[in-house]
């Protein structure tokens, strides 16, 4: 038997700590797309914004409905949004805004899997940024909270 060990990199900042304009108008946009959650249920609003290779900026936000299960997650929307209305576009950042809790929020792990796919598709990683009331994590590449992800180079066809 052996033993692997799994490492992620993520920094944690505060919004002042920015160090671009592109970084800070999205994680602005995210922040704003919270006002587009339709979420009676829960009250969890979540916000999403995207930034693309094309430069334009894509937001989204949890929709939610009284059966549960059919409920859209905010990355979701977003990712489906962007590559509908931009299909050639990568999506080079993502942020996610929960402001109703202290700490920043991880995407759940139907979210993590969709993301995969998206870096997956365009052959690169995805900047993210999930944004608290105090603090922001940032990471490049989903991989760093969904070790061992699955993806199409696993299947045999």
């Amino acid at each position: 038997m052996r033993e692997i060990q799994l490492a992620a990199k993520i920094m944690v900042l505060k919004a002042n700590e920015l160090n671009n304009e592109v970084d800070k108008t999205l994680v602005q946009k995210a922040t704003e797309a919270v006002q587009l959650s339709y979420s009676p249920y829960s009250k969890f609003k979540v916000g999403c914004a995207l930034y693309l290779s094309n430069g334009e900026y894509v937001l989204g936000a949890n929709q939610e409905n009284a059966s549960y299960p059919i409920c859209l997650c905010a990355e979701g929307v977003t990712l489906s949004t962007a590559k509908t209305l931009y299909p050639d576009a990568h999506i080079l950042k993502m942020a996610i805004c929960v402001p109703s809790v202290e700490s920043p929020v991880s995407p759940c792990g139907l979210c993590r899997q969709s993301i995969k796919e998206y870096e997956t598709r365009q052959s690169e990683d995805i900047e993210i940024f999930l944004v608290g009331k105090e603090e922001i994590y940032f990471f490049k590449g989903i991989s760093n909270i969904l070790p061992l992800a699955f993806d199409g180079t696993k299947l045999s066809l």
